[in-house]
């Protein structure tokens, strides 16, 4: 049994009496990461007294997706060498800094170009 199927199963046995159409549920899932999906359902467990809709799992999904992207770019600028938290320090005295073109490509690019705007 994959993934898909674990996690329909621990739906449908949280939520037994709202829970049918396995295949639908599972072919919606198709194209979800495991990741993804295990902790959508996750979320969901904890956040929801009912059984979402298919519908709701997937725009869940889409949010979890985001946070999971947001943490591998935090990981990626607290494990960088060459900054300190995603900025190359050129003035510690006037706290002067430019964004790191290993962590931070995008915001490099357009400082370089430019067109960053801090915030």
């Amino acid at each position: 049994m994959g993934i898909p199927e674990s996690c329909f199963d621990r739906l449908a046995a949280a939520y037994p009496e709202q829970l049918e159409h396995r295949g639908v549920w599972l072919s919606s899932w198709m194209q979800i990461e495991n990741s993804v999906l295990s902790r959508t359902l996750e979320w969901f467990f904890k956040n929801w007294a009912r059984c979402p809709t298919i519908v709701e799992f997937k725009e869940e999904t889409s949010r979890e997706r985001d946070r999971q992207r947001t943490a591998l770019r935090r990981d990626i600028i607290a494990a960088c060498p060459k900054c300190v938290s995603g900025w190359v320090v050129i003035n510690w005295d006037k706290w002067i800094a430019k964004p790191c073109e290993d962590c931070r490509p995008e915001q490099f690019d357009r400082w370089q170009t430019g067109k960053y705007l801090p915030s």
